[in-house]
């Protein structure tokens, strides 16, 4: 049996979304979603609203995070900056796990700094008060893109990344990142379960990935995510971890809301079953 009312993999505007956690939590309501989980990038800022919107729709939330990690393995292929891991806590966290968090969303202003300071040295001046006003709480690169949209440096968020800010481009700075097997003993120590996002986006094939991850501790994969091919699923279920399932919605045109994305029941993790 599949269902299409579970989604796990949700941004609001503590992050790099474009909307609240209650706009969201609607959205996935409207899409039958029974399931959901708000899973902004290293906070937890979302949840209590997010909580409060579900309960007023009659959906099941569970609290989530999507913390930046270090690269845990070179692949010939692809060059991301960071795996993500996802954690869940259908219980709740602990304190110590926010008071973590925080540290991680903290890290995250000295490398805008640097990062307006590469821009600034190439002639490109932005106030840092320019940027924090496209985020409401965990500040990132797409709200840099938009801060350059709107200084007329580039068109586009797309052109931002693809000239200046990408992982390749001229402005990119690096930021500490706790390592994978750092972030799951937290997220375990505090009652929490973890799912290693989009693992198609890190070019690692899965004779490797799988043990890797089993050495780690991490509890599930997210074998059914928005920009996997259908082949790539089917392989990812068929490696006896348990899956999670993401829509990776942020609001955007092209996938504005939760919901909408099959997974069997049978693979799904049973703390996420409908």
């Amino acid at each position: 049996m599949w269902t299409e009312s579970v989604d796990l993999h949700c941004h609001s505007w503590h992050s790099d979304g474009l909307h609240s956690p209650t706009e969201m939590a609607e959205r996935a309501f409207q899409s039958g979603v029974k399931v959901w989980s708000l899973t902004d990038h290293d906070t937890d800022t979302g949840w209590q609203e997010a909580s409060n919107a579900c309960e007023k729709l009659g959906m099941r939330f569970i609290p989530g995070v999507e913390i930046t990690c270090e690269v845990e393995l070179q692949s010939s292929t692809k060059n991301p900056s960071s795996w993500h891991l996802l954690a869940y806590f259908p219980e709740g966290a602990s304190q110590e796990f926010s008071d973590w968090l925080l540290s991680l969303k903290d890290a995250r202003v000295p490398r805008m700094k640097l990062m307006l300071q590469a821009l600034a040295e190439m002639g490109h001046e932005i106030p840092l008060e320019d940027v924090e006003k496209f985020a409401e709480d965990s500040l990132g690169r797409p709200h840099l893109a938009r801060a350059m949209v709107e200084h007329g440096i580039v068109e586009s968020v797309s052109e931002a990344f693809e000239k200046w800010i990408g992982n390749d481009g001229p402005a990119f700075r690096e930021r500490p990142l706790p390592t994978v097997s750092e972030a799951v003993k937290m997220v375990h120590q505090s009652g929490g379960l973890t799912s290693l996002a989009h693992p198609y986006y890190y070019g690692i094939e899965l004779d490797v990935l799988v043990p890797t991850l089993l050495r780690l501790g991490v509890d599930c994969i997210e074998a059914v995510h928005n920009s996997h091919p259908d082949s790539y699923r089917w392989k990812l279920m068929q490696q006896g971890f348990p899956v999670t399932v993401g829509g990776d919605s942020h609001g955007t045109e092209n996938r504005p809301s939760p919901g909408k994305i099959c997974v069997p029941i049978k693979q799904l993790h049973p703390c996420f079953h409908p």
